[in-house]
């Protein structure tokens, strides 16, 4: 698997990291990374309280996120063809070197277009074996990336997945050149538009049910998403907030970008935002 080692740095420090077999070490704090034979910049314990209390958190929502992925992928990746996926990549038009936060386990997801860009994804779980885009293991709030070295940052339906969404902004902010875009996708969940929402997802649901020779009627709730429990202090069994879009545009603010753009798509109750780096 293609990784992107001309761009790598410590996820805490923003130091170089030497190799040391399989594994790396920043060489300013001494933090060691690596393990089962990825590339895995996650820092394990955190550093700061803010993400380090809610880490069993964090955990057990990836289990049922893996558990969801794995179940029916085409309920919690994008790995068909959906209109939502590719407005948002019209939406961002690729260029450059383009960074995925929360790229998914997928090989590569229905919005990417790796012939326009240099695309590059970060995931916390392993995924695919052979992705095709260069990849590396870490998480949204600490971004193992030198800074200034890329052109965009996604997150893709993956902001309300991250424990500190503010932090994982100043990141982004941070990774992208003076210019560059920070790209958000996500859900409005206001109650009338969450019923449409789920009427699709229940219709989704039908149809690949259908496919596998299940039942034509979903339950309301499909079996896989019934048997996961909802850990304490989360949103829902997969999620741990949900921010809108004026929450988003204040984090945009406190950390340096500019809000740019705004594009709401009927489809699931899609709506993208686009924040600049400051020169």
């Amino acid at each position: 698997m293609a990784q992107p080692l001309d761009l790598i740095a410590c996820p805490v420090c923003h130091r170089e990291l030497a190799a040391e077999g399989d594994r790396w070490r920043c060489t300013a704090c001494e933090r060691r990374y690596g393990g089962d034979g990825s590339l895995d910049l996650t820092p394990n314990p955190p550093p700061d309280d803010d993400v380090r209390r809610q880490w069993p958190l964090w955990e057990r929502l990836q289990e049922n996120f893996l558990a969801a992925a794995t179940a029916v992928p085409e309920h919690s990746l994008s790995v068909t063809e959906r209109p939502d996926a590719e407005a948002f990549a019209r939406f961002c038009s690729f260029a450059g070197t383009v960074l995925d936060v929360g790229c998914g386990t997928q090989r590569l997801p229905t919005y990417a277009d790796t012939s326009s860009c240099r695309f590059v994804g970060i995931d916390p779980l392993p995924g695919e074996p052979e992705r095709a885009f260069e990849f590396v293991r870490a998480v949204g709030e600490y971004l193992p990336f030198r800074t200034g070295g890329v052109d965009q940052v996604l997150f893709a339906t993956s902001l309300d997945h991250v424990l500190v969404p503010r932090r994982a902004l100043a990141e982004a902010q941070r990774v992208i050149r003076p210019g560059g875009a920070v790209n958000v996708w996500f859900g409005e969940l206001d109650r009338e538009k969450r019923n449409g929402a789920m009427a699709r997802v229940r219709a989704a649901a039908a149809r690949v049910l259908g496919r596998a020779g299940g039942d034509a009627e979903p339950p309301t709730q499909p079996d896989y998403i019934a048997r996961l429990e909802q850990p304490e202090g989360a949103v829902d069994k997969f999620h741990v907030a949900h921010p809108d879009a004026r929450r988003i545009e204040d984090w945009f603010a406190d950390v340096g970008l500019e809000l740019r753009d705004v594009e709401r798509i009927d489809y699931a109750s899609g709506c993208f935002m686009r924040g600049v780096k400051r020169a």
